[in-house]
């Protein structure tokens, strides 16, 4: 397994963040076009759903462990149906320091032990992309 964590300090408050993370009209705009839709209760499943393309369902999984405005866990899948696979575990962690400011963490517990460096700067353009849109207002450009 590898581990990669992503973390930054946005000007905004942890309800903020998490609505952020939570809300699929939000998720959009820097979740690489994708839309959330999960209930957010462990053992539910979570799916981050693309506007275009041939496969509208991009990303999903499981969620593991929810804590509102703290802590969100969710598997990711590989293939499809009876075929699917745990790819990698998902942990994003929000704790305000301070009124305003909040650090957000992404970690990726990837079961591919080979780098990739290609995934790991999408991840890190998903943070990126939750800080621009929570500070600016501006789309994450794709």
């Amino acid at each position: 397994m590898r581990t990669q964590t992503f973390s930054l300090y946005i000007a905004a408050t942890a309800e903020q963040v998490w609505r952020a993370l939570t809300e699929p009209n939000i998720t959009r705009r820097f979740y690489l076009g994708c839309a959330v839709e999960s209930a957010f209760m462990p053992g539910e499943r979570i799916v981050y759903r693309a506007s275009i393309g041939p496969v509208t369902d991009a990303l999903h999984g499981e969620i593991i462990h929810v804590v509102p405005e703290q802590l969100l866990v969710h598997s990711l899948f590989t293939g499809t149906g009876r075929e699917q696979e745990v790819h990698c575990w998902l942990t994003w962690e929000v704790a305000e320091v301070e009124p305003g400011l909040t650090r957000a963490a992404l970690t990726c517990d990837d079961l591919d032990r080979d780098a990739d460096p290609e995934r790991d700067e999408t991840w890190s353009r998903v943070v990126s992309g939750l800080k621009t849109v929570l500070e600016t207002g501006a789309e994450m450009k794709r």
